[in-house]
């Protein structure tokens, strides 16, 4: 039943993000160049598409798969990160997302968190806010119809039908409204860039004189912290933090 519900809202995710440019003509050229292998001018397509309609997962995902038969490492792991970010639960995108970070060279290994952290934010990030939101106002729509049953019934059994199920979709549309904060919070707190040149030097303060800390590579993806004039201060997973020109990044 869970995964029936998870499954119809990702379908309807789906069909409301690409409703925009199903019939778009760049759409058609952009699949016809995919299907004759020039995955150049395929990504000139998507990226077109991504253009008019930024917010649809499918075409970051297919702009990514573009990217990445083209040998584009950093840009397809860009993409297929803004796939996720849109719908978090898109299982292509995360699947061809792992294939590409194989490809990486910086193999950055996180601090170990508990297990209740980790747990938490991988209910919220199933959905987006929106979506978490929706589900919560038809719960809590489902919890007025059992209090209705509950004033209004005449039998007694329909009474408890009315007053147990009303608590039950008032319990899970809170938790809703809770999972759809959250997973506001955690995408608008922590922003994440790729690293798309081929090397970079990290380096401990924003100026070009700085000291180097280390070196990153293409494809790698790093908390952006603070921006000061050209510069990023970014994170990696396992603590480390320097600062970046802000060109050799780009955000998710």
């Amino acid at each position: 039943m869970i995964k029936l519900f998870k499954q119809s809202f990702f379908l309807l995710y789906v069909f409301a993000f690409t409703l925009n440019v199903s019939s778009h003509p760049l759409l058609d050229s952009a699949q016809y160049a995919y299907d004759q292998q020039n995955f150049k001018k395929a990504a000139e397509f998507y990226s077109k598409l991504c253009e008019i309609d930024p917010q649809n997962a499918d075409l970051h995902y297919n702009l990514g798969n573009a990217y990445f038969k083209h040998q584009a490492l950093a840009k397809s792991i860009l993409h297929y990160e803004k796939a996720l970010k849109i719908i978090p639960q898109h299982q292509d995108a995360a699947h061809n997302l792992k294939i590409a970070n194989q490809k990486t060279v910086d193999k950055v290994e996180s601090v170990p968190e508990l297990f209740i952290y980790r747990w938490w934010r991988s209910i919220y990030n199933l959905y987006p806010a929106d979506t978490w939101g929706l589900i919560s106002i038809v719960l809590l729509l489902m919890c007025l119809l059992g209090l209705s049953i509950f004033l209004f019934a005449s039998k007694v059994q329909l009474k408890k039908i009315g007053f147990y199920g009303g608590l039950f979709n008032l319990f899970f549309g809170f938790i809703c409204i809770l999972l759809a904060y959250n997973q506001r919070s955690y995408m608008q707190t922590f922003s994440y860039g790729i690293i798309m040149d081929a090397s970079v030097n990290v380096i401990s303060s924003p100026s070009a004189g700085s000291s180097q800390l280390f070196v990153l590579h293409e494809g790698t993806k790093v908390k952006m912290k603070t921006k000061d004039n050209n510069w990023i201060r970014i994170a990696l997973p396992n603590g480390n933090e320097g600062w970046i020109a802000d060109k050799y990044i780009e955000s998710i």
